[in-house]
């Protein structure tokens, strides 16, 4: 198995899957979901003309293996496949089912599946827009400690959109990312050029405390009193 991933993030897609398919026809659910990773046909494909690809991904092998594992009860492939028919790839574009997959994964704790239904309640495609769904599940990944998730409410507590307007919850959130990236960075910046020191030393000292499946700190926490998000 740790061969078979490790060639495959090397590039090495053909070695991936002779080394992981035997593991897959067996049975091993992770084994099946890095195969149906490896076949799937990227977003954006860009080859030289006349060449020849050293490996071909095929969305059907992809859904495939990522049935295999779904049925198992392996939540990313759940996410995979969910991606799919939400999509169009290699089935016919079913955004109900896509979406029904995404659920399934997101309440195993798939951070990726509890992503794409934030943004999907978020902005309304594919389901009706719904805010409080959005938050809910952006909530949980972020919970997980997902720099995405914190960056995205750290965003809706400046703006004051489906939660109050909060630069302290907001500062707190750009502190609890392990790898803020750019846009974090500078969100944590501009939010410390505004708020008083002894807010600011209180928020890092509660995300100093926090580590992932905690509740959120807030607020609120800064000022003394503890209240669960």
């Amino acid at each position: 198995m740790d061969q078979g991933i490790a060639a495959f993030e090397a590039g090495k897609k053909a070695e991936a899957v002779a080394l992981l398919t035997p593991l897959a026809e067996k049975g091993d659910a992770d084994a099946q979901t890095h195969l149906g990773w490896i076949y799937e046909e990227p977003l954006v494909t860009i080859t030289a003309t006349g060449s020849r690809p050293a490996f071909v991904p095929d969305n059907a092998k992809a859904r495939v293996w990522y049935e295999k594992a779904a049925a198992q009860g392996q939540a990313h492939a759940m996410n995979n496949l969910g991606s799919l028919y939400f999509l169009g790839r290699g089935v016919p574009e079913d955004r109900a089912k896509g979406i029904e997959l995404f659920q399934q994964a997101a309440a195993k704790g798939d951070i990726q599946a509890q992503n794409n239904l934030t943004m999907i309640y978020y902005n309304g495609v594919g389901a009706a827009k719904d805010s409080q769904a959005a938050l809910m599940w952006c909530e949980r990944a972020a919970i997980q400690g997902d720099p995405q998730s914190l960056h995205f409410l750290a965003a809706l507590s400046i703006a004051g959109e489906g939660v109050p307007h909060d630069p302290v919850q907001a500062y707190i959130l750009t502190l609890l990312s392990p790898d803020a990236d750019a846009d974090t960075a500078k969100m944590r910046t501009t939010l410390e050029q505004q708020l008083p020191a002894t807010t600011r030393q209180r928020a890092r000292d509660l995300a100093a405390a926090w580590h992932p499946g905690m509740p959120l700190p807030t607020a609120d926490q800064t000022k003394g009193r503890a209240h669960p998000l």
